[in-house]
């Protein structure tokens, strides 16, 4: 990370200057890419070059100016992009991954709004012990048909027009709350989404809670979808223990689970492995063009290894091996587009091999 404390000369492109403050701007990003093997039961196969393996590559602003008082004017523009062809990512937005501006606060909290990553985002990454798309057991929720609101991979995990506010941190205690009137804000059928969670961190422990609803207004009936999501994490110098569990309840009656378990272990002082185990299952799940009536239960299985060496402080290599099970009418496959397509049979194996280099900046 860069970070330039720059005077109004320079920054008169960027931000409006005034004589009686100066602004600080970092300049940050991620380029990640990774050559992948994907392979199906259905005797399907790919090798491919993707982006994005450990972390999205992305390049951002961080826009900081103390406005007095104790408060501050922040701002972030995060673009993200495809580093193995050079487009860019979130389906060609400008500023895709995130952009807000808001107000915070040491005493107060902070208040920001705009394109955010969500609440939900960030509960899922402390309790992930890989953080690699493709080979995080986790980011099976991400890859359902009907992503869930806790999740690091795929929208909702980021969500227009957002506002977010989060309290300053009380012994070991932090907590958020958002509201947003989501992608589609003044069509009549608008999905609306609530969240908030609470986390506490007292020496090796970590624990966190979120909550979430989803509302689609509808003339024939509102979807509701409510979301409990808990996460703990114990660190110990040679082990770290991880475990989620989640409940989505769906109108009209149905109940989904999933939860994972998994831990990490330091291999040398550079080197660590890492591996989850964990699963998911949705109730009465419906799929296909037009479908009302339900198909059946959707469950996967699904158990990842990976290993990551630290090259230096911002550079890092990274592999990983995730093997997906496909039960029920569960038809998933493995993130990313890079991969296999959806299967077209029921109770289909989905595996992934990957090989990367990432540097941070």
């Amino acid at each position: 990370m860069r970070k330039l404390i720059v005077g109004c000369a320079v920054v008169v492109t960027l931000l409006p200057c005034g004589a009686h403050a100066q602004n600080s701007v970092t300049l940050y990003g991620v380029v990640d890419v990774f050559m992948g093997y994907f392979r199906n039961s259905q005797g399907q196969s790919v090798v491919s070059m993707n982006s994005g393996g450990m972390g999205g590559s992305r390049w951002g602003l961080r826009v900081k100016e103390d406005l007095g008082g104790g408060l501050d004017a922040i701002a972030v523009l995060e673009s993200g992009f495809n580093v193995n062809n050079g487009t860019s990512g979130q389906g060609g937005r400008l500023f895709g991954r995130q952009a807000y501006i808001g107000i915070q606060s040491n005493q107060y909290g902070s208040v920001i709004a705009g394109r955010l990553q969500t609440i939900g985002y960030y509960w899922a990454a402390p309790f992930d012990p890989l953080l690699m798309a493709s080979g995080s057991v986790l980011a099976m929720i991400g890859e359902n048909n009907r992503p869930w609101m806790f999740n690091l991979l795929q929208d909702p995990a980021r969500q227009d027009n957002t506002i977010q506010y989060t309290a300053p941190a009380w012994r070991g205690v932090n907590a958020a709350a958002s509201y947003s009137w989501g992608n589609n804000q003044g069509l009549q059928n608008a999905t609306h989404y609530e969240l908030a969670s609470v986390s506490y961190e007292n020496g090796p422990i970590y624990g966190s809670y979120g909550f979430g609803h989803s509302l689609q207004p509808s003339a024939v009936i509102a979807r509701n979808t409510y979301e409990h999501s808990f996460g703990l994490k114990y660190d110990l110098k040679w082990l770290s223990l991880t475990g989620t569990y989640q409940i989505r309840l769906n109108n009209p009656g149905r109940t989904d689970h999933a939860w994972q378990v998994g831990f990490s272990v330091p291999t040398g002082v550079r080197g660590a492995f890492h591996a989850s185990y964990g699963g998911q299952s949705d109730e009465n799940t419906v799929y296909g063009a037009g479908q009302t009536t339900p198909n059946g239960n959707w469950n996967t299985r699904s158990w990842a290894i990976g290993y990551t060496y630290s090259v230096s402080k911002s550079t890092t290599i990274y592999s990983f091996f995730k093997k997906l099970q496909n039960n029920g009418v569960a038809r998933q496959s493995i993130f990313p587009p890079g991969g296999l397509p959806l299967p077209t049979a029921n109770n289909v194996n989905v595996s992934a091999f990957g090989l990367g280099l990432a540097t941070r900046f």
